[in-house]
């Protein structure tokens, strides 16, 4: 059951599409169901004593009796009289060559009298009716030389009499070949060839093309480019392509709509009206048609976007200043660019593999050497990329360490200097490491302009680089303590002056013993 539900469904679709597509095709023709006429006013009578009234609608189109017997159809409503046994190729050629369409004489007056005039006597020879008896149609009064143009005009109708009167329908559907896609080349989006697949009474058929861009460009089949302003011709059997600049498609979705317009050459039909007085003249009313048809087809612009971001790997906040290039799958530079604080875009590349590489990091971040790989393809257009760098970490320790023990020494004053010799820092040493952070890419020398009490100073320049694979650095300097030698001349003074005290002392001694026993 629900199989069936299916398909009816389809069926009932494919209905509507054919109604859809039809109506785009044809032009509707229908006369007015009814008319309103005005009044009526009185015509000379210029050819054997006849005169009558002029008819007209109170929209100002001119009517034209069929039975001058009856009264004058003036300021009533009149109906169509479907299937008119009265209406055929004589009577439109009649008014189609009559007034106002055509100047006879150059004399309005003159000009509706002979239409008139004519129209009756034609039905008189084709109908056996009785409008105008023979006076007019032979010897009677013509003063002003009218009745040769009635006659003509009867003559003339009666050749057409067997004439179409149908109004031909012009019927127009235009397509692309090979699909609606418009396909991306050369920095254009272009469409496959255009054309009418069914035209009918018509020549050839103007084209508009809403929601088109800026630099539009109309290709014709034999190759000239035309830049789109406004509507232009195409003859009935050529073909035409649209070329739309990269630079003009902002989004990954744009649709284009081609309108066709054709119109048929002019045409004429009549229509007979029944006064709702039964008592008034039935009227002819001469139709102008210009017959239009119209068909549309879209045409749809799927670009691509991708998106680029540069941002910290630790903070997922923007950064600037990475250059960055775009390769192809050849290899072919695509574009380049700087990384700003906005995501960088890129539009319109065409279906492929694609790569992007770093190759210079914002100032303070470390190169990401990583290659960034995506594709597009017709399901895969919007693209996001972020693409991330870690911030350097610069460290470097520089420790003053006593030569035998090790330990740390506080005291020195140590200075750091560029390669150029501009002095970086410059700092006294204490029993913890001195720390620099935040060093740009280069070569450093450590010097010691002042050693620690009781050691020598240390003359050598101790040196480190700072580069993207070397961030982080030790940097250790000894001193030797100072060796103090002892002056043996002095000592040795010293040592003679206690001793010859000595030696005085015990002499004075003994000869205070000698002296009591004496």
């Amino acid at each position: 059951m629900n199989q069936l539900k299916k398909y009816v469904k389809i069926f009932l679709t494919a209905i509507v599409m054919n109604i859809m597509i039809l109506g785009s095709m044809m032009s509707a023709n229908a006369a007015a169901e009814t008319i309103q006429l005005g009044p009526g006013t009185q015509t000379n009578s210029y050819i054997a004593g006849v005169k009558f009234s002029y008819k007209v609608t109170t929209d100002g189109k001119y009517l034209y009796c069929i039975n001058m017997h009856k009264e004058t159809a003036q300021n009533v409503q009149a109906n169509l009289v479907k299937g008119s046994k009265n209406i055929n190729g004589g009577v439109v050629y009649i008014l189609k060559n009559g007034y106002p369409n055509k100047s006879i004489t150059g004399d309005k007056d003159k000009d509706y009298y002979i239409t008139q005039t004519a129209l009756w006597w034609y039905l008189d020879k084709t109908t056996g009716s009785s409008n105008l008896g023979e006076q007019f149609k032979s010897d009677g009064s013509d003063y002003y030389g009218l009745r040769q143009y009635v006659k003509q005009l009867v003559t003339d109708g009666y050749t057409h009499r067997n004439d179409a009167i149908s109004i031909a329908e012009v019927k127009l559907a235009i397509g692309a070949v090979g699909g609606n896609s418009m396909v991306l080349k050369d920095k254009y989006y272009v469409s496959n060839d255009i054309k009418a697949t069914t035209i009918q009474n018509a020549n050839n058929y103007a084209v508009s093309i809403a929601n088109a861009p800026e630099g539009t460009i109309i290709v014709s089949s034999n190759g000239t480019e035309t830049a789109y302003s406004n509507a232009f011709s195409v003859a009935a059997n050529d073909t035409f392509k649209i070329k739309v600049p990269i630079s003009s498609v902002k989004d990954t979705q744009m649709t284009l709509k081609v309108t066709a317009t054709a119109q048929g050459s002019e045409q004429y039909t009549a229509y007979e009206y029944k006064p709702v007085n039964e008592n008034m003249q039935n009227v002819a009313l001469l139709e102008k048609v210009i017959n239009k048809a119209s068909s549309e087809v879209t045409l749809d612009i799927v670009s691509s976007k991708v998106t680029v971001y540069k941002t910290d790997y630790v903070t997922k906040q923007p950064i600037a200043g990475a250059k960055l290039v775009l390769k192809d799958e050849k290899g072919n530079v695509v574009t380049s660019w700087t990384s700003t604080i906005n995501g960088h875009v890129i539009r319109n590349l065409a279906n492929g593999n694609y790569t992007i590489e770093e190759t210079e990091a914002p100032n303070g971040y470390l190169l990401n050497k990583n290659i960034t790989k995506f594709t597009i393809s017709d399901t895969n257009r919007a693209i996001k990329i972020s693409i991330e760098n870690a911030p350097k970490k610069v460290v470097v320790n520089i420790t003053k360490v006593d030569q035998e023990t090790n330990n740390p020494l506080a005291g020195a004053v140590l200075v750091v200097r560029k390669a150029d010799g501009t002095e970086v820092a410059r700092f006294t040493t204490t029993e913890t490491a001195h720390v620099l952070t935040d060093l740009p890419n280069g070569t450093y020398t450590v010097e010691e302009e002042s050693a620690p009490a009781g050691y020598i100073r240390n003359t050598e320049k101790l040196s480190f680089t700072i580069d993207d694979d070397h961030l982080s650095h030790q940097v250790t300097m000894v001193n030797a303590k100072e060796v103090v030698v002892p002056n043996t001349a002095s000592a040795t003074s010293i040592i003679m002056v206690i001793l010859g005290v000595a030696f005085t002392g015990a002499g004075i001694e003994f000869i205070k013993k000698h002296a009591r026993k004496a």
